[in-house]
């Protein structure tokens, strides 16, 4: 897997992408990082420069990136995901925990997370039909920038929800997509004994804000922030508001 570090700090932040990303979804936070902080910015399995994951399952997934994880020898880490990236994390801290590794990671901060496929995603994964409409939204300039146009509601200023697909691996990215539809709810994840904080942008889609209320339910010690004026997007649309929590030297206690 190719990890990306920046920094030479005591204290460690791992950074998970999201649907159609790489390792440079964290670049406006690598702008404003700490001076004591070092940041492991990922390109998961199949996307960016690393290789295809053993599996496509989110499970099994979890488990490959939590090995990687393991190989930094860091302690204590922050588990940072955006988008769908942020489910993953869930599901690493829970393998670390699992591997007896609990000690590797101590926070976990979901950026705009959903808690379950919407159903206009579900039309992707339509057998023959759904890849056809993936392809028609997504896979090529026309499509991406009427998508963007009609998603601009979701987003901040001239902020682009659709340009990075045109450099990625349209396979893949349909994969990631099936996975997050099969992976459950989160209610899994209850007595997952971590901190937690969740940030979600004001004029997001209305399925993450929902998705914020259900891994509320599931992991009550979540800390909410609302980021005002902020779409789908917040690392590049918010960066400094979210670099506040990303980089709190004191997390919120346990509760």
């Amino acid at each position: 897997m190719f990890i990306h570090p920046t920094g030479t700090g005591p204290n460690t932040v791992v950074g998970f992408h999201g649907w159609s990303g790489d390792h440079h979804t964290f670049d406006p936070l690598l702008q404003v990082m700490p001076r004591d902080y070092r940041f492991y910015a990922l390109d998961l399995p199949g996307c960016g420069q690393s290789e295809w994951p053993r599996k496509w399952e989110m499970r099994s997934l979890a488990k490959e990136v939590a090995e990687e994880l393991l190989r930094l020898n860091r302690r204590g880490m922050t588990l940072v995901g955006s988008c769908s990236g942020a489910v993953l994390t869930a599901f690493v801290a829970r393998e670390l925990i699992q591997m007896k590794k609990a000690d590797r990671v101590s926070r976990l901060v979901m950026i705009d997370p959903f808690a379950f496929c919407p159903w206009y995603f579900r039309l992707f994964l339509i057998p023959v039909l759904g890849p056809l409409m993936y392809a028609t939204a997504f896979a090529n300039p026309v499509g991406r920038g009427i998508t963007n146009l009609f998603l601009r509601g979701k987003r901040a200023g001239e902020t682009h929800l659709t340009r990075d697909f045109a450099g990625v691996n349209h396979r893949v990215v349909w994969k990631y997509l099936k996975m997050l539809s099969e992976c459950g709810q989160p209610s899994q994840f209850r007595g997952l004994d971590l901190v937690v904080d969740i940030l979600y942008g004001e004029k997001t889609f209305s399925a993450v804000r929902r998705s914020v209320q259900e891994w509320k339910e599931a992991v009550p010690q979540a800390q909410l922030t609302k980021l005002k004026g902020v779409g789908h997007l917040p690392i590049g649309e918010g960066t400094m508001r979210v670099a506040q929590v990303v980089f709190r030297k004191k997390p919120a206690i346990k509760t």
